[in-house]
């Protein structure tokens, strides 16, 4: 049988390595309780545990959004990035948020990115489409990747 200290000491470890979002500190908690107990008890104990951690700030969304764009934020498009954070979990709002105050120059990203990865300008259609498609797999919009890959200039 677990409990509740048991479980605070995996949050506290977990946490002592990297910043979690809400959803995936909860996943990961009911992952260890449910190879540890069988019983619906530690469900209470881990939305206890994890609002706790939420008051005290140990646990923010807001913390992981500005990370991850810290990290990510020069090597993929707005669109990636929105898909990368909810797919960890993090909620619309929270992004919505925090885009808003980051600024996004896709246009500049994405020439850098096309510079550093391929070298003087494409010559044939097929190196244009290769480009474009690049940039759009980085999370480009298509009018930004065809602008920059399919034109000459």
């Amino acid at each position: 049988m677990i409990n509740k200290k048991q479980i605070y000491k995996k949050a506290y470890s977990l946490l002592s390595k990297r910043d979690y979002s809400v959803a995936v500190m909860r996943k990961k908690l009911f992952d260890f309780a449910d190879a540890h107990s069988s019983d619906n008890f530690c469900e209470i104990i881990i939305e206890g545990i994890i609002e706790d951690l939420k008051e005290k700030n140990w646990l923010s969304d807001e913390r992981v959004v500005s990370s991850y764009l810290n990290s990510k934020g020069n090597l993929y498009g707005e669109k990636r990035i929105w898909f990368e954070l909810k797919k960890i979990g993090i909620d619309h709002q929270v992004i919505e948020k925090i885009l808003q105050t980051f600024e996004f120059c896709d246009h500049e990203k994405a020439k850098i990115l096309l510079g550093k990865k391929f070298k003087g300008q494409a010559t044939s259609v097929k190196e244009k489409a290769k480009r474009r498609d690049y940039l759009m797999r980085r999370g480009f919009s298509y009018s930004i990747s065809s602008k920059l890959a399919l034109r000459d200039s």
